[in-house]
C-alpha cells in the first residue's frame, strides 16, 4: 500500500511540475534580444543594431526569426536592417502577445508595428532620430 502511494506520489509530482527550459519554447526565448535591437535602431546606432541582431539570430532557436535577424547583422544601412526588423517583429507580435508582457507599437509612416517592453515614451526604430516618438500603442 505505502508503495503504491508513493509511486502515486511520484507520478503526481512529474504531472504538475513545471517544464523544464529545454521542454518549453516560451515566447522570452524568442524575444531575447528583440528589445536591443529596437533600441539600436532607435538610435540610429547600425553597428550596435547588427551586433545585437548577430546574437540573437545565435541565441533564437526559430530559423525564419534568426534568418531576419543575421539579415540585421549583415545590412549595409539602416534601411535595409529596419527591412528585415519589421519581418521580425511580424513574426513576434503574435507570439508576444499570448505572454502579454510586451506593447505593440504601430507607426503610420513606416505602416509597421514593433513590439516595447512599456508604452509610455514611444521609441520608433523605423523613424529612428529622425521622427523617434512617432506611433502610438496598438489597443
Amino acid at each position: 500500500m505505502n508503495t503504491k502511494l508513493s509511486l502515486m506520489g511520484v507520478l503526481l509530482g512529474f504531472a504538475f511540475a513545471a517544464p523544464s527550459p529545454a521542454m518549453e519554447h516560451t515566447a522570452g526565448d524568442k524575444l531575447k534580444g528583440y528589445t536591443d535591437v529596437s533600441t539600436a535602431l532607435y538610435k540610429d546606432n547600425l553597428d550596435d543594431a547588427k551586433k545585437q541582431a548577430a546574437d540573437a539570430a545565435k541565441d533564437v532557436k526559430d530559423e525564419k526569426i534568426a534568418k531576419h535577424y543575421q539579415g540585421i547583422a549583415d545590412s549595409k544601412s539602416l534601411e535595409e536592417a529596419r527591412k528585415h526588423f519589421k519581418e521580425v517583429s511580424d513574426l513576434l507580435i503574435p507570439v508576444a502577445k499570448k505572454e502579454g508582457k510586451m506593447h505593440e507599437m504601430h507607426c503610420p509612416h513606416a505602416k509597421a508595428n514593433w513590439l516595447q517592453k512599456s508604452a509610455d515614451e514611444v521609441q520608433n526604430p523605423y523613424e529612428g532620430q529622425k521622427m523617434p516618438h512617432c506611433g502610438k500603442e496598438v489597443k
